[in-house]
């Protein structure tokens, strides 16, 4: 039982640096798509300025895709402090192995559960990464439209360069450019850090194995 509980420690260890592996791939994505798109559209006065607001987009996106990875990395990481905190410290402390432990890891391997929702898991990528890419990129796109292609000389000026041809007014684009970047600071500020969600976890652990216990 021991070494099979050994090999199941390691083979969450490496599931977990997978996991933590895909994260930094898609941080590293969008760390390149945004110095890419913005040293493109400030090199060129010709290039305009809405190719940022894609790229406003397309770093959406990628939180997006690394939220769901976040899921299961954090899944991940609850398994393996279940391990660690109720069998391996039980077990150097000399006392044995803690109960119930076993029942709530093979509950979780049988029916595997997200302890956080998608929502939350955005929150926090946005405030952990993102919102600084965001902010870096709107920058860059205010100053694309200051000084291309020559210097703004007044507002008027400034603010009919919002415009995205003929098709989006320059009202549209500053009301939606203005509320992302709103909405992203709300829920980048309201999200909880990634050291509370572990605690939060491991609170549930606890939980659940009181549960069990007076059940």
């Amino acid at each position: 039982f021991h070494a099979s509980v050994v090999h199941l420690y390691r083979g969450e260890m490496h599931r977990m640096t997978v996991w933590r592996q895909r994260l930094d791939v898609t941080t590293n994505w969008a760390i390149l798509l945004t110095g890419g798109m913005t040293t493109f559209t400030l090199g060129s006065p010709s290039v305009p300025h809405f190719i940022l607001l894609l790229g406003l987009a397309l770093i959406a996106v990628s939180m997006i895709i690394e939220a769901r990875r976040y899921r299961h990395l954090h899944h991940s990481n609850w398994r393996i402090h279940l391990l660690e905190a109720r069998y391996f410290a039980a077990l150097l402390e000399g006392r044995g192995e803690a109960e119930g432990w076993r029942e709530l890891l093979a509950h979780e391997l049988r029916r595997p559960r997200r302890l956080i929702g998608w929502f939350t898991a955005i929150k926090v990528r946005l405030r952990r990464n993102y919102l600084l890419l965001l902010y870096f990129i709107t920058a860059v796109w205010i100053a694309k439209l200051f000084i291309h292609p020559v210097d703004a000389v007044d507002f008027p000026e400034f603010w009919a360069r919002l415009a995205v041809e003929k098709m989006v007014p320059s009202w549209l684009v500053a009301a939606t450019a203005t509320a992302f970047v709103v909405v992203s600071t709300f829920l980048a500020l309201t999200a909880k850090s990634a050291e509370a969600l572990e605690e939060q976890a491991t609170g549930e652990v606890l939980r659940d194995e009181v549960q069990r216990g007076s059940s």
